[in-house]
């Protein structure tokens, strides 16, 4: 079976709508690029798609579409990759030995984002608190897994922006994921926090990557310095330039 690098651009809403409209932007485009020519690397196959598998959901949700839509079913390994990424590493990652998923923790986002962070978990289920609603899905003595990579963080919290599944992960994915709708309903969020609560259950067997394959600016030393460097916020503007500077394969 052959293996999958996953993107899609759907056009930014509400407050965001600065970074891209129904016309793909030049910093998307450049991240498509790379990950196609990541993909001929790895000898895997590319998909950008632009229409929406959840059309009542926020757009950022459509990374969990690989669980459901049958056209995903034909593939081993998927890599979703968001749009905002550029590649400098010839490494394949498709040939890092994985269960269920691979992900990222966001080393030091207790510290760097805690009080944002404190704000969207701790509060209560009344406000949307993300904690409260991981123990209305899974129970009072329910939190968040320790990182394996990085035990001195709180818990682990992954970045979306990189997910590598099996064909077994999104099967069990399928069948264990929670509602959609029943997130929407109860918090505000998009798909980073959903993922990070559906993977705490134990069912789920993670592979924690290392930092270096899914790197953020609060992170970078300097200048991007990961395999993967991921370009957040106002940070995507800067990929076209850095792209002709030779930070992609």
């Amino acid at each position: 079976m052959k293996n999958l690098i996953f993107q899609y651009y759907i056009p930014y809403e509400a407050n965001d709508t600065h970074l891209g409209g129904v016309e793909m932007p030049e910093w998307a485009r450049t991240g498509s690029r790379c990950a196609r020519k990541y993909a001929e690397l790895c000898g895997a196959d590319y998909t950008l798609l632009h229409d929406r598998f959840f059309p009542d959901l926020d757009p950022r949700l459509d990374s969990s579409r690989i669980h459901y839509d049958s056209q995903f079913s034909k593939y081993d390994k998927i890599l979703v990759l968001d749009l905002d990424m550029l590649i400098t590493t010839r490494e394949n990652i498709f040939d890092i030995p994985i269960e269920d998923v691979a992900m990222v923790h966001e080393v030091g986002i207790h510290q760097k984002m805690g009080g944002w962070l404190s704000k969207v978990m701790y509060v209560p289920l009344d406000q949307r608190g993300i904690i409260a609603y991981g123990k209305k899905l899974f129970g009072d003595d329910w939190m968040f897994p320790k990182s394996s990579l990085y035990p001195q963080e709180k818990w682990r919290y992954m970045n979306g922006g990189l997910q590598l599944w099996s064909k077994q992960g999104r099967e069990k994915a399928r069948e264990h994921f929670t509602s959609l709708d029943d997130y929407v309903i109860h918090t505000r969020y998009t798909e980073q926090m959903y993922v990070n609560l559906q993977l705490s259950q134990p069912v789920f067997k993670v592979t924690e990557l290392d930092n270096k394959w899914n790197r953020l600016p609060y992170q970078w030393v300097g200048q991007p310095d990961g395999y993967i460097n991921h370009f957040l916020a106002r940070h995507k503007f800067s990929m076209p330039e850095l792209e002709k500077r030779g930070m992609c394969i």
